[in-house]
């Protein structure tokens, strides 16, 4: 399957879900149906967070698209006042995100990973949140002549809503942007300085405790 292909079903997924969250209950800043306890009715997302995620990355480096499917897990924590979350979170993901096949030039991802902090808004069963920080990527440039690999570090923000599904499991959907810095790539012909950067798209499964 295409990244493409994939990017609208997990679109749309992330807007079912926030959709039947808003639709059980037209207050719009809603109501927990997992936390009766809390005076505020909202879900507590506080705590040590574990989860797992799919999705799909297009992007370039220098003159090359990119584009693939990536995999991985996540770790994280979050504190809650009220309705205000923060928190941090790392990730490392498997990536499959490359250039086509067309040029003389081949250039892939292996490997993406971030460290960032989180802040976001809880309506009901609903957060809300933005993220930043930092990136790392293993990568590879090839040619006809030879290839060279690279760790390429840069920055990654982005979005996300995370929607609970019971007291301790929830599903998410982010969008992130990566930007990484200039590198020089030798092979025995030549050096090629790559510019990478990859707009990722995925969702994910998330148990906290």
């Amino acid at each position: 399957m295409s990244p493409n292909r994939l990017i609208l079903p997990l679109f749309c997924l992330t807007l079912s879900y926030a959709n039947q969250a808003f639709a059980a209950d037209p207050d719009l800043m809603g109501s927990s149906s997992f936390s009766s306890s809390s005076s505020l009715g909202i879900t507590d997302f506080s705590g040590v967070n574990l989860g797992v995620d799919v999705g799909a990355g297009l992007g370039s480096a220098g003159q090359v698209n990119t584009s693939g499917l990536i995999g991985g897990a996540h770790i994280g924590y979050h504190f809650q006042s009220s309705r205000l979350m923060g928190g941090a979170e790392a990730d490392v993901l498997t990536s499959g995100i490359k250039s086509g096949s067309l040029s003389t030039l081949t250039f892939q991802q292996k490997f993406l990973s971030s460290l960032r902090v989180k802040a976001g808004w809880v309506f009901g069963d609903l957060l809300a949140y933005g993220t930043m920080g930092y990136a790392y990527s293993t990568s590879s440039l090839s040619t006809n002549t030879g290839s060279d690999n690279k760790t390429n570090k840069g920055t990654v923000f982005g979005a996300g809503a995370e929607l609970a599904v019971t007291k301790s499991v929830s599903l998410r959907a982010e969008f992130l942007r990566y930007n990484f810095n200039s590198l020089t790539y030798n092979t025995p012909a030549n050096a090629i300085a790559v510019t990478p950067n990859t707009n990722l798209l995925r969702a994910g499964a998330n148990l906290r405790f």
